[in-house]
C-alpha cells in the first residue's frame, strides 16, 4: 500500500466516525467500514508487523467532553519573512481561545464506546433528531492557542446552553432513565445539565480517534 492508498484508507475510516458519532450509519455503511477497518489492521501487519484490532482500538480511544464559556479568540498572525512578504504569499493566521478564568473551561471524559452509547440512549429517549446539534462532534481539533479560522468559526455556532437545557426538558423522567440504564450515564447526563445550567457550551473532540496507540 503506498502513501496516497494509506491516506485514503484512514481517511475514509475518519469520515465513517464521523457520520457515525453524529447521524448514525445504514447497514451497508456499517459493512463498509468493517471492511475499511480490516484492510487497516492487514496495512499495520504488512507495514510494522503488528497485529492489532483496529475496531476495539478506535471504541476505546478517549474522548473529551469540552465545556466553555465566555470565550473570545485573539489572531495570531504567523509572523513571515521578507520574502514571503515580497512575494505577497497569504499570511497565515491563528487563533488563540481566550477566557476569562480557568473555570471557564471544563472537561469530561468518554470512551467513544461510550460516546455511542451516550447518543443510542438520546436517541431512545426521543431526542434523536437533535443530538448532533446537542452535543457537536468535531473529529479532529487543534490545541485551543493555535485554531484555524474554520476551527474558531465552527466553536462560534456552539448551541445555546439554554436551548440545550430546554431540549433536556423535553423528556422529564431523563434523570430516572439514564439511572436505570448506568449509574456512568446519570452521571454523564448531570455533568451536562450543571454544565450549560452554568452557562457553558458543550462540544465532543474525538481527535484521538485518529492517534490509536499501538502497544
Amino acid at each position: 500500500m503506498d502513501a496516497s492508498e494509506r491516506e485514503e484508507l484512514y481517511n475514509g475510516i475518519r469520515n465513517f466516525r464521523e457520520k457515525e458519532v453524529t447521524i448514525g450509519l445504514t447497514e451497508e455503511e456499517v459493512n463498509a467500514l468493517a471492511r475499511l477497518l480490516k484492510q487497516a489492521e492487514a496495512d499495520m501487519k504488512q507495514s510494522v508487523n503488528i497485529q492489532v484490532d483496529y475496531n476495539e482500538k478506535q471504541q476505546q480511544a478517549p474522548v473529551t467532553v469540552e465545556a466553555i464559556r465566555q470565550v473570545t479568540f485573539i489572531e495570531s498572525p504567523v509572523k513571515q519573512k521578507l520574502i514571503e512578504r515580497i512575494m505577497k504569499k497569504e499570511q497565515l493566521i491563528y487563533y488563540e481561545l481566550h477566557v476569562p478564568e480557568r473555570t471557564d473551561l471544563q472537561s469530561y471524559g468518554w470512551s467513544y464506546r461510550f460516546t455511542l452509547e451516550v447518543k443510542k440512549f438520546i436517541e431512545e429517549v426521543g431526542l434523536g433528531d437533535k443530538w448532533s446539534t446537542l452535543l457537536p462532534a468535531a473529529m479532529e481539533m487543534s490545541p485551543l492557542h493555535i485554531l484555524d479560522k474554520e476551527e474558531m468559526e465552527w466553536l462560534n455556532l456552539l448551541p445555546d446552553p439554554n436551548w440545550c437545557l430546554r431540549v433536556f426538558g423535553e423528556v422529564p423522567d431523563l434523570e430516572i432513565l439514564a439511572k436505570k440504564h448506568s449509574e456512568e450515564m446519570h452521571e454523564s447526563i448531570l455533568w451536562l445539565k450543571e454544565q450549560w445550567e452554568e452557562g457553558y457550551q458543550i462540544y465532543i473532540d474525538c481527535t484521538e480517534l485518529n492517534y490509536i496507540q499501538i502497544d
